[in-house]
């Protein structure tokens, strides 16, 4: 058991946990307002306030252990890059709240909102063999009855298929009761204290002779209350993932020299653009070492191969691929020609 609050015994492992578990409280009072998950964990990427870490913690947490959605999951059984037909019809949807987890082997979990348009537009892509999980929670007893065939009807759409009898998941006493409006605000108590109650209380903290903070943080009362309200140290933004961009071999064959060329324009572009991640596909796999590509024969002149580019703020995706294209050309000794131990400057 002591293990698992060993993150809690330094004032910076205790504070990193403090803001997870307000962060968390905060995510359960958005929900009880009626808002979606994938919406407010989207809004806090962008915002650089939660860990792509984080997500999977608050999703078991909130959605499974305390609001108890019903799940399904399932992998992709091919590409898709269509997703008119699932927001078109899920937004009509108002009997069930619904999350899909799209589990990317590079960015992580990415939750979508399935009723919203720009979520899909954000993923750009699915693709076969990839994880993804569904979660559908019933807005009252009677549409909780209906859980499991909604979320079979989800699943049918994710994957292309068609799908009948989708009116019973639309109650027009729902928008009737949206439509009413709101009660006033009831009025606060006589006594009621201004101030809000932390997650944990402050004489659970670490005494002061604990392991001293960072230089940067703040000194004097309520230091500590700064630093436990800040932002996840290194938390990202919203990443996401480009199209998958062709690039055909001119060459006689992918050789060696081929392989070399991308290998240092690759180096090039990171070192350029911190951050970002290429991903290179040959005959619908991932090619996890551009030297797999070299196989006397196996990439020929007239193949395909497809890149992506993954990350936060993406550019100089048109530049890549120009390089990329002469580098399986004959031109490829252009991208050879560098000192040892040094970076070819083309970005």
């Amino acid at each position: 058991m002591l293990n698992d609050y060993l993150s809690l015994s330094t004032r910076a492992g205790f504070n990193r946990s403090l803001g997870h578990f307000r962060m968390v409280t905060g995510i359960v009072g958005q929900l009880g307002k009626g808002m979606n998950l994938a919406e407010i964990i989207d809004d806090l990427e962008k915002e650089k306030k939660v860990e792509k870490s984080q997500i999977a913690p608050i999703l078991n947490a909130v959605v499974i252990d305390r609001m108890q959605y019903a799940t399904r999951s399932f992998n992709m059984p091919s590409d898709s890059q269509k997703f008119d037909q699932i927001h078109e019809n899920t937004a009509k949807w108002n009997r069930f709240d619904l999350i899909v987890a799209y589990h990317h082997p590079q960015l992580g979990i990415s939750l979508i909102n399935p009723k919203s348009k720009e979520q899909w537009e954000g993923i750009q892509e699915v693709n076969r063999e990839e994880l993804i999980v569904c979660y559908c929670k019933g807005k009252r007893d009677q549409d909780m009855e209906l859980e499991e065939e909604g979320l079979d009807a989800l699943v049918n759409l994710i994957v292309g298929h068609d799908v009948q009898g989708m009116d019973k998941f639309h109650d027009a006493a729902l928008d009737a009761q949206q439509a009413a409006p709101p009660p006033p605000p009831a009025q606060p108590a006589p006594q009621a204290q201004s101030a809000s109650i932390p997650v944990i209380p402050p004489e659970a903290a670490p005494p002061a002779a604990a392991p001293s903070a960072p230089s940067a943080a703040p000194s004097g009362n309520g230091g500590e209350k700064q630093e436990a309200a800040a932002p996840p140290a290194g938390g990202g933004g919203k990443k996401r993932v480009t199209p998958k961009y062709s690039i055909q071999v001119t060459n006689e064959l992918f050789h060696n020299g081929n392989v070399e060329a991308w290998k240092n324009i690759v180096e090039s572009y990171k070192a350029k653009h911190l951050g970002l991640e290429v991903h290179i596909f040959h005959d619908g796999q991932k090619v996890n070492n551009i030297n797999a590509l070299f196989k006397w024969g196996k990439v020929k002149n007239g193949d395909v191969i497809l890149f992506s580019v993954a990350g936060e703020e993406i550019k100089g995706v048109a530049k890549l691929q120009r390089y990329l294209f002469e580098g399986a050309s004959l031109r490829f000794e252009n991208y050879l020609k560098k000192d040892v131990n040094k970076i070819l400057n083309l970005f």
